[in-house]
């Protein structure tokens, strides 16, 4: 059994379906999205969709911006809710950041991030539950904040449906097809071959396995972030902002329901390599505890909060924590994976890039960063961290 398609894009995350409602917009005509479980599935599903503006490069501040604006007036620009709300984001960094963090505000604010910097001692004026005594400045984004990932694919999944994508959930590839040198559509774990000139790997967490079916090597590693959910006390208050401890290595987010996520920002999550099949499973309580002192210092209200569970999420990892966004080696096999953390914050802005650079048309940012081949001589190496500062 056989049919054919203008694109096919594989992966059901937040990233695959941007891509294919900016395809369509586009008027790419038959455009099919294969996901072999379900919308939302892998690390989409297990983000904790926070959307910050602190980005070190020109290209990627102008990807988040455009990404913030989609979320802000989500209904408009898409169609349905991404959840998003305008909770703030504050970013405290240590001595040794502050130098490299003023200099990224004056390139940032140049392109149309609204931020202030604030001195430790004026953080309370913003939300006085923080302690800041350890951090030598913060950054305060007033518009940032965060948004629900899966509701964001769902909603996103339904606009591309309005625009005539066909999106199949349960359905696995299993080979790239290839023809005269180039990709030629795809085969299905059920025996299906769907012909394509185009075949986009957007499968986040898998998407190296995806890529090694039509012979190609991605520089990604699975690494574990797990995630820890804890309940307010009953008089904390409102809820808090995010807060991104760059010192201190914590991370707070609230949730509905009186809760938090939080998690670490120091561990280098390289190291900590994953079967991305183990995405969602359980947290050791130990694990748990050591992170909540670390969140415990940044908030101390949230030493009171009641523990509730975690998760494994996971980081699909480039060298220099930046995504590819190209065309693979292979003629009409395109790369859109190595999100590296960024995934849900840039999606809109990735959907935008990859649907330009398929069809032809001149992108929104310039993608020359995300290029496959950056990595093809000494590989640029970073940390998680650097992804604010550089």
């Amino acid at each position: 059994m056989s049919r054919t398609a203008d694109v096919v894009v594989i992966g059901g995350g937040v990233t695959g379906v941007s891509i294919a409602f900016q395809l369509a917009g586009a008027g790419v005509g038959r455009i099919l999205v294969l996901e072999r479980r379900f919308l939302a599935a892998g690390g989409t599903g297990r983000s904790v969709g926070i959307v910050r503006q602190l980005y070190p490069t020109p290209e990627t501040t102008r990807m988040v911006v455009r990404s913030l604006d989609v979320y802000r007036r989500f209904g408009e620009a898409v169609g349905g809710s991404a959840g998003y709300v305008s909770c703030g984001v504050l970013i405290g960094v240590s001595a040794a950041m502050k130098p490299r963090l003023e200099a990224t505000l004056g390139v940032q604010r140049a392109l149309g991030v609204r931020a202030e910097l604030l001195d430790p001692d004026d953080v309370a004026r913003v939300e006085p539950r923080i302690d800041a005594s350890a951090v030598a400045a913060v950054v305060h984004e007033p518009d940032s904040g965060y948004a629900d990932p899966s509701g964001a694919t769902t909603a996103y999944a339904a606009a591309a449906r309005r625009r005539g994508v066909g999106i199949e959930q349960g359905v696995e590839v299993v080979e790239i097809l290839t023809g005269g040198g180039r990709a030629g559509g795809v085969r299905t774990a059920g025996g299906e071959v769907i012909e394509a000139p185009v075949v986009v790997n957007a499968a986040g967490l898998w998407a190296p396995a995806v890529a090694a079916l039509a012979g190609v090597s991605l520089p990604i590693v699975v690494g574990r972030h797990p995630v820890f959910v804890v309940e307010r006390d009953p008089g904390f208050g409102p809820p808090h902002p995010v807060y991104l401890d760059l010192a201190g290595g914590a991370y707070v987010r609230p949730e509905t329901g009186g809760l938090t996520l939080t998690g670490s920002l120091t561990d280098d999550e390289t190291r900590h390599a994953m079967d991305p099949e183990a995405l969602g499973a359980d947290v050791g309580l130990e694990e748990a505890a050591e992170a909540l002192a670390r969140t415990s210092r940044a908030l101390p209200r949230l030493a009171d909060a009641r523990y509730r569970g975690g998760y494994a999420g996971a980081f699909d990892i480039t060298p220099d924590w930046m995504p590819v966004l190209d065309e693979s080696p292979l003629p009409g096999f395109w790369i859109a994976a190595g999100m590296s953390g960024h995934g849900f914050k840039l999606a809109p802005a990735v959907g935008e890039i990859m649907a330009a650079r398929i069809t032809g048309s001149r992108p929104p940012v310039d993608p020359s960063p995300f290029r496959l081949d950056r990595f093809s001589g000494a590989r640029p190496e970073a940390t998680f961290v650097a992804s604010y500062l550089g």
